[in-house]
């Protein structure tokens, strides 16, 4: 197979290194963090994957939403004996979503809105338990997945 600079073709008026760079964004693994104390994300660290790997209770505050961020939390393998948060900026009443368990026998699923706090619950949320937020510059789109049943859980704190 021969190697074609699109630039030669005539067909495509890309330059090479937009093309670079847009492989290079999309190869681009992950960042991944492992957290062991209070957290202030900020927007450029959208795409990051946090292990919450510490027993005592730690509050990860999300940035104001904007289109396109996301974060993804984890449970890693130190089980919280405190209650882990994932929090909004300026306690924002803009979580919506949902999480799922198997441990639900009849198969429900919480559904979450108006949320401004998600909680890895003490001694319930396990290893692997996770959270997914993206947001649309408005929201907070949640999904999420727990082995016991209320392991994540959400709440609205401020009225």
């Amino acid at each position: 197979m021969s190697e074609v600079n699109i630039r030669d073709t005539g067909r495509n008026s890309a330059r090479t290194s937009d093309v670079r760079e847009l492989a290079t964004k999309v190869q681009k693994p992950s960042d991944t963090e492992a957290i062991t104390a209070a957290n202030t994300i900020t927007a450029a660290e959208s795409g990051t994957r946090y292990v919450l790997n510490v027993a005592a209770a730690k509050i990860q505050t999300l940035p104001t939403p904007a289109a396109g961020l996301e974060y993804w939390f984890y449970v890693g393998a130190t089980e919280p004996t405190g209650t882990h948060t994932v929090v909004t900026a300026s306690s924002a009443n803009i979580i919506v979503g949902n999480v799922s368990s198997p441990e639900d026998a009849a198969g429900s699923v919480a559904t979450v809105t108006d949320a401004d706090t998600i909680s890895f619950v003490a001694s319930k949320a396990v290893h692997g338990d996770f959270v997914h937020v993206w947001s649309d510059g408005t929201n907070w789109y949640l999904n999420g997945q727990c082995k016991v049943q209320d392991g994540i859980t959400t709440t609205q704190a401020s009225g």
